[in-house]
């Protein structure tokens, strides 16, 4: 089967079935024995972030041993085996119908833009002419339609893969940076969104890639990668606050829409054995509305305790190995709408609390960035514990 086939089977199983736990980690299998690009990223993603950790560390088995049979680690394996939903090294779709060839060019939402082969616009492809063979027309028709699941499958993936990499501080050597990132037919359209790090440290240099594939710094000029570089992503924490600032107005000034914020959130000053932050509890909200705006920033709701109650929202940061852990005053399983209130931010390993000044600063600074998004849900209420109890 097409791998985009399989990972779309089991993905719409979890997502109906989530909580019979033999039955999915059953379904890592059969990604793995696919083991094309599409089903890899799924199993990928599911080593990295998964609420069942039997599950989790299933897949995280499996991804190991593809890596080891090429001969990668589990972090190439995923650079290399994005798809590209038959895009072409030019950026296009090329759809035939024998005689006539159709292009597709893939837009920022994840859709895809149809014209004929001189570039008039097309709303989809047309029905077949008398001289056409119609099993040719019903190839290129099916082409388009896996095209299009991969293609919005692969944009979120690697939306949330870069993010991640970003807070885990990850970089990658210059030349897996171009061939794998850059030169992508697909990932190249999210890479020209961010700004990057040649050699993050003390010797840095900011630069965002163009729509051409030129590297362009602060002042417009052409910046030159070093042949044995190091490229990671930009950050506030790593930058400072005055390039944040000026970063972000050349990116409206070109009309750059970010991929996601990487220059608005700080690192909170905390002593570094702490291993929570309260200083936001008691922001007072309901339940509907905290569980609507942290599923957005992708936490998923924590295991119900005794009683059928939870506590906390929690985010998995497979790369870095830690989950992050929103706290709040509780809500019921099945849920009600009720009122609730801020509580603690705090990391976990494995099922140990982690001192703050473990999580890498920029992790922190974007979970905090959760934790006061939380917060700013309602006003901070004194009676908070009494008006929010369960």
């Amino acid at each position: 089967m097409p791998g985009i086939e399989v990972a779309s089977a089991v993905q719409g199983y979890i997502r109906n079935h989530g909580g019979r736990r033999a039955q999915v980690d059953a379904l890592m299998y059969p990604l793995y024995a696919n083991g094309q690009p599409a089903a890899i990223q799924l199993l990928l993603g599911i080593s990295r972030r998964f609420k069942q950790k039997s599950v989790q560390e299933t897949a995280d088995k499996l991804v190991q041993a593809l890596a080891d049979k090429r001969g990668w680690t589990a972090d190439e394996l995923a650079d290399r085996t994005i798809p590209t939903a038959g895009f072409g090294d030019d950026r296009l779709l090329r759809l035939s119908f024998g005689q006539r060839e159709f292009l597709g060019r893939a837009t920022p939402g994840g859709g895809i833009e149809l014209s004929t082969e001189d570039g008039k616009p097309i709303k989809g492809l047309p029905a077949p002419r008398a001289d056409e063979d119609e099993a040719t027309v019903k190839e290129a028709k099916a082409a388009l339609t896996t095209a299009r699941k991969e293609l919005k499958s692969v944009l979120a993936m690697q939306t949330a893969r870069l993010f991640e990499a970003m807070c885990a501080g990850r970089s990658w050597p210059a030349s897996d940076w171009n061939e794998y990132l850059a030169a992508h037919p697909l990932v190249s359209q999210l890479v020209t969104r961010l700004v990057w790090l040649e050699n993050p440290g003390s010797a840095q240099r900011a630069f965002r890639p163009s729509e051409d594939g030129a590297l362009l710094d602060l002042n417009d000029e052409s910046v030159d990668l070093e042949v044995d570089a190091r490229i990671g992503l930009a950050h506030r924490v790593t930058v400072g606050e005055e390039a944040s600032a000026s970063w972000t107005a050349h990116l409206a000034d070109y009309g750059v829409t970010p991929l996601f914020d990487q220059f608005s959130h700080a690192a909170p000053a905390v002593p570094t054995t702490a291993t929570e932050l309260h200083d936001l509890k008691g922001h007072l909200t309901d339940t509907f509305t905290f569980r609507g705006v942290a599923t957005k920033r992708g936490y998923a709701r924590g295991t119900a305790e005794d009683g059928g109650c939870f506590f906390e929202y929690t985010k998995q940061f497979g790369s870095a190995g830690l989950v992050a852990v929103l706290g709040f005053t509780g809500s019921y399983v099945p849920e009600e709408n009720m009122a609730c209130a801020t509580t603690t931010l705090s990391f976990r390993r494995g099922r140990r609390r982690v001192a703050l000044g473990d999580v890498p600063k920029i992790l922190l600074a974007e979970c905090y960035g959760d934790y006061q998004a939380m917060a700013a849900l309602g006003p901070f209420d004194a009676d908070w514990e009494k008006k929010a109890a369960l």
